[in-house]
């Protein structure tokens, strides 16, 4: 007998494996054609351009989440006969909703428009013409460039079958695969049709073969949760470039120490020129409550507005002099005491966003090991980003997959069906099975199944879905809005967390800072405005805490084009219904210039953070259910570095929480 015939052999196969194995069995060219282009194309030939894998598809060459790979030796699926069977399949761990529907977007688009952007496609925009599936791969950095033999669409079917699957392709799937690909006039097209529809077999994803019952899949797309928990929404909102916060955030009225005077020096005020310092005339004045401040009142930028209405409602609060730091430092120890790239952008945010400097837990972010303890602890939750790839959201394999949006929604599946009732014929290819089957066949068509329905099912909702209020369009407003609407869709999801990064670029300002942040301050303003007054409406003010972070602050010495540039500790914000805000948390400093009896000043006013990012994360995540003791040290791995500089969940929401 042979062995890919034996039910319990021939595992799903890796996603990227499936990519490779596509590329390669049908010779994949970065030769453009000639044929039907407006003259010779730009680059005659192009290396493998593949994007993004990792959060497409979940693997990337070279880019292991761990040293564990990508997956969990012991990971068992979690429906199907594997699961009766105790069978293992490692590689069914990434198998997960977004991914399978990532990979089998990605694949589709590779056969119809080449290696491209198009529909969700594997790679980036080469930068001409349009998305046309006729053969011609206009815009892409090369095709899949097989040429038939067959003369007819069933020696076709055969013909790919065999590449692809190595002829373990049922006479079943072959004959669904004849009938609908027929519709095609011509034998290109037909050709295109047979490979998209393959990719879909469970013969393609493993090395089983499939013996079908004659019966309808069955498909539960129950997400009723039988937690009792009240729903709770963390909103992380990422402010790119390393956000002026002192221009956000200035001293106002302080004793017996002025304060305010050292800042507007510092800032550069002379007798030649005001700097760039807040005025106290311009300020939104705010009152510190609290006595370890040098300051007794603070001054908001007068363009945050909603800060200011939030602060004196004790639904906002600072948190002074943070950033990232592994452990206390000062101006004598932190280089060797600080092993990240300090001031740099692209490792300072990765860092911020891991908050794990020590990589115990590699390759994985703050939202995504909160969504692992959670979800071990059987609290259903969503992790959603509205801006991008994140590796905040990333947790351990096997953890919970986060869902990648735009602001206008979750991506199609399928966008552009090159035959009519394409998505049936695709379920009909994996319909149930016998119990002699190949078990791990069947768990592909399973999860496929189940995946295409989640997403058709969340898809539907949140297009249904509107707001009460008015946002801003585009930019972080728009951001906002999806987040307003994925909430109002927490039922139909089953969930009682849900964890959503959106982001806001434009604050490195190295030159004109204070007209930049008029601009930047005022879009976000009206966002949050927008934001809260929905989240009132749907009755979640209570239950919703958004967070503000930024790779880093910025010199408060500013330099010769009115701009500052990186720094490090700075202030940042939290705001929410449940919060006991009103208070400005932290340590403003008094003093901004570098000397040897300041322990916090480097050089033009970079300030040495005495508070961690883990000061605000510590308080948040017991909020949102995890537990002091091993949940805690998992979420976040520094944090007992910093004894009396942590707020735990009394200090940030009080004895009485939601």
């Amino acid at each position: 007998e042979p062995l890919y015939e034996a039910p319990v052999l021939g595992p799903p196969g890796e996603p990227i494996l499936m990519v490779m194995n596509l590329l390669r069995s049908m010779e994949y060219s970065n030769t453009l054609p000639t044929v039907g282009l407006d003259g010779p194309p730009l680059v005659e030939s192009y290396n493998v351009r593949l994007w993004q894998m990792d959060m497409k598809i979940g693997q990337s060459p070279h880019d292991f989440p761990s040293v564990f790979s990508f997956f969990l030796p012991e990971y068992v699926p979690e429906a199907g006969p594997a699961l009766s069977a105790q069978l293992a399949a490692p590689e069914a761990t990434i198998l997960d909703m977004p991914k399978i529907i990532g990979l089998q977007n990605g694949m589709l688009s590779l056969i119809k428009y080449g290696m491209s952007d198009c529909k969700n496609g594997l790679s980036t925009y080469p930068g001409y013409r349009g998305c046309s599936d006729n053969g011609l791969y206009e815009r892409s950095f090369g095709h899949l460039g097989r040429v038939p033999t067959g003369a007819n669409i069933t020696e076709l079917v055969s013909e790919v079958s065999l590449i692809l699957t190595a002829g373990r392709l049922s006479q079943d799937n072959r004959d669904t695969i004849e009938t609908a690909c027929s519709s095609e006039p011509y034998l290109d097209a037909q050709y295109r049709c047979i490979q998209q529809l393959i990719v879909f077999s469970a013969e393609f994803h493993s090395t089983n073969t499939m013996q079908k019952s004659g019966e309808a899949r069955a498909v539960d797309t129950t997400t009723a949760s039988n937690s009792t928990e009240s729903y709770k929404a963390l909103v992380h909102i990422y402010l790119a470039g390393g956000l002026d916060s002192y221009h956000m955030l200035a001293p106002h009225t302080c004793a017996p120490i002025n304060v305010y005077e050292r800042f507007r020096a510092i800032r550069g005020k002379n007798s030649l020129s005001e700097g760039i310092g807040l005025t106290l005339e311009e300020m939104l004045v705010i009152d510190g409550n609290n006595l370890d401040q040098p300051c007794s009142t603070f001054g908001i930028h007068p363009n945050l507005s909603i800060l200011q209405t939030l602060y004196n409602d004790g639904d906002a609060a600072f948190i002074a002099n943070a950033g990232l730091m592994a452990e206390p430092v000062d101006v004598n120890n932190y280089r060797q005491m600080t092993p990240v790239q300090l001031f740099a952008h692209n490792d300072m945010s990765l860092e911020t966003k891991k908050d794990d400097i020590f990589n115990e837990f590699v390759g994985t972010g703050v939202h995504g090991r909160i969504a692992d303890v959670l979800k071990s602890k059987n609290l259903p939750v969503n992790v959603f980003s509205i801006s991008g790839t994140q590796i905040v959201n990333v947790g351990e394999p096997g953890g919970v997959a986060p869902f990648i949006l735009s602001s206008s929604g979750l991506p199609d599946f399928n966008a552009a069906p090159s035959i009519s009732d394409m998505d049936a014929v695709i379920l009909e290819l994996n319909n149930a099975t016998r119990k002699d089957s190949g078990i791990f066949a069947e768990t592909w068509s399973n999860l496929l199944s189940e995946s295409m329905a989640s997403h058709e099912l969340l898809k539907t909702e949140l297009d249904a879905v509107d707001v009460s209020t008015a946002f801003p369009t585009g930019g972080i407003g728009a951001q906002l809005k999806t987040v307003a609407q994925l909430m109002k869709t927490k039922e139909s999801r089953g969930v009682v967390r849900d964890i959503f990064y959106v982001s806001q670029g434009g604050y490195d300002t190295h030159s004109n800072m204070q007209a930049n942040l008029v601009t930047r301050f005022t879009e976000l303003n009206t966002a949050l405005e927008a934001f809260v007054a929905e989240v009132k409406v749907q009755g979640l003010w209570p239950h919703v805490t958004v967070v503000q972070f930024s790779e880093f602050a910025r010199t408060l010495d500013p330099n010769t084009g009115d701009g500052s540039d990186h720094g490090w500790g700075g202030v940042h914000f939290h705001i929410g219904g449940g919060l006991v805000g009103g208070k400005v948390r932290g340590l403003y400093p008094d003093d901004f210039v570098q000397s040897p009896s300041n322990p916090i000043a480097l050089s033009r006013g970079r300030m040495v953070p005495t508070y961690p990012w883990d000061a605000m994360w510590k308080g948040t995540a017991e909020w949102f259910g995890i537990e002091d003791g091993p949940e805690m040290d998992k979420v976040l791995p520094m944090h007992e570095n910093f004894p009396g500089k942590i707020y735990n969940r009394t200090d940030l929401y009080g004895d009485l929480f939601v």
